[in-house]
């Protein structure tokens, strides 16, 4: 391996042009199916604080079993009552379905008493902390005794924290006037991204404290319909299945008319985040993947014919030496492993400048990229946050040696093998 990577070396610093060629054209084929990878890795995989996504299921509303286009609300008493009863999910959160909507704003008043700052709101119960796991810089989440007595305490976000108080000034224990009632501060977070849609918000505060939810539903809380999110191990999927039919079961013998069905509303993560996309491009979720595939594999098969072109002219210039080679007894497949093995180091090495090229154009145009890729209206007025974890998952490293193996045998196996395939005679006589 040593000498392969020897002889390499010294390739590209006699063949320079072409080592530079090779390495660009592989790394804009490799940065462009990237930043696809990478566009949905970070809308599915598990990343802070949305570190359960692998294993969160959705529900927002009960079907209705005599029209399934018909949506009945989830309330208070059914998630208190029917759902918190539950024994399988390991977490489950609820949130307020008047502000399930991401770009949903409202006014609060800044400390000056004077003027007005926009802020995006989330109306959760205590345990949506627990589920989703936030950085909190100060303070703590309100608790189930807030929730259940409907204190009026709110989460904010560093950022905002900053704007209303000023740099290095203490948050908890401030008072907030949102929609006309008063709120204390009990935590700071980490502002999370808008690519965490469940969780980007500015402010959190109980759906159960009076005067926000009246303000934004015109209905007291416990007749609001809610958004469900469960915590299920892959391990106890199915008698979570049993245990929701049970539920359903329960809230029909106390139902006279529209017997409901749970499983209509019921949604995994990764079905949400699919549906939301195929229903953007106007695609079925079959015919969205059938779609991303054709243009992925065309990614790669592109660049791949074009650098198959380049190997194929580099192995003709090198006919005489590999004949000599064979005449001293090497093997064919000694000489295309030995051809494999030094386009793979060069493909690697253009792998690495494409990540870092997806990386940079994913860092540079996240707002615009993300909003193409995946359809996420969420950002249409912001720029989102990119953080490290993003960006560095083992996944993504993963995908990425593939995608550079894929194309390193596309386009330097066949090329090789024709022309190792020759008589050494007729490889010897190639330069006269």
């Amino acid at each position: 391996m040593k000498t392969t990577i020897r002889q390499t070396l010294a390739m590209m610093r006699e063949e320079k042009l072409y080592s530079a060629m090779y390495i660009a054209g592989t790394a804009l084929a490799i940065a462009f199916v990237m930043l696809i990878a990478e566009v949905y890795y970070v809308k599915m995989a598990d990343i802070a604080p949305e570190v359960n996504r692998s294993k969160t299921y959705y529900l927002d509303a009960w079907g209705v079993k005599s029209d399934a286009d018909v949506g009945v609300a989830i309330t208070y008493d059914d998630y208190r009552n029917l759902f918190q009863k539950m024994q399988t999910p390991t977490c489950m959160t609820s949130t307020m379905i008047a502000l399930w909507d991401y770009n949903k704003k409202i006014n609060l008043k800044m400390p000056d008493g004077i003027h007005d700052k926009t802020v995006k709101p989330k109306m959760t119960d205590d345990r949506f902390f627990t589920m989703y796991q936030f950085r909190f810089l100060e303070g703590a989440p309100f608790s189930q005794d807030d929730f259940e007595n409907g204190r009026q305490l709110v989460v904010i976000t560093d950022e905002l924290a900053e704007q209303l108080y000023g740099k290095g000034v203490k948050a908890v224990g401030q008072t907030l006037r949102i929609c006309h009632a008063d709120y204390r501060v009990c935590g700071v977070v980490e502002k999370p991204s808008a690519l965490t849609e469940i969780c980007a918000a500015d402010i959190w505060v109980p759906y159960t404290a009076e005067g926000m939810s009246e303000e934004l539903g015109d209905v007291h809380f416990d007749r609001m319909p809610l958004a469900l999110m469960f915590c299920v191990p892959n391990s106890k999927r199915e008698d979570f299945m049993k245990e929701l039919k049970e539920v359903e079961a329960r809230c029909n013998a106390v139902r006279k008319e529209d017997q409901v069905d749970v499983m209509v509303h019921f949604i995994s993560h990764y079905d949400y985040v699919w549906k939301g996309i195929s229903s953007a491009f106007d695609m079925g979720n079959g015919s969205l993947f059938w779609f991303l595939m054709p243009a992925i594999l065309l990614l790669l098969l592109v660049p791949a014919l074009n650098l198959s072109g380049m190997v194929a002219s580099r192995m003709e210039r090198r006919l005489s030496e590999m004949a000599i080679r064979k005449a001293f007894g090497a093997k064919r497949r000694t000489l295309l492993g030995q051809v494999i093995t030094e386009n793979l180091i060069l493909t690697l090495m253009g792998g690495a400048l494409g990540l870092c090229l997806a990386w940079t154009a994913l860092y540079a145009w996240r707002d615009w990229v993300f909003y193409v890729f995946s359809a996420n209206l969420n950002l249409y007025d912001c720029v989102p946050i990119i953080r490290g974890e993003m960006l560095f998952g083992p996944l993504i490293f993963l995908l990425s040696l593939v995608v550079c193996g894929l194309l390193n045998v596309l386009a330097a196996t066949l090329p090789a093998w024709i022309s190792l395939k020759k008589p050494i005679v007729e490889s010897m006589n190639v330069k006269k």
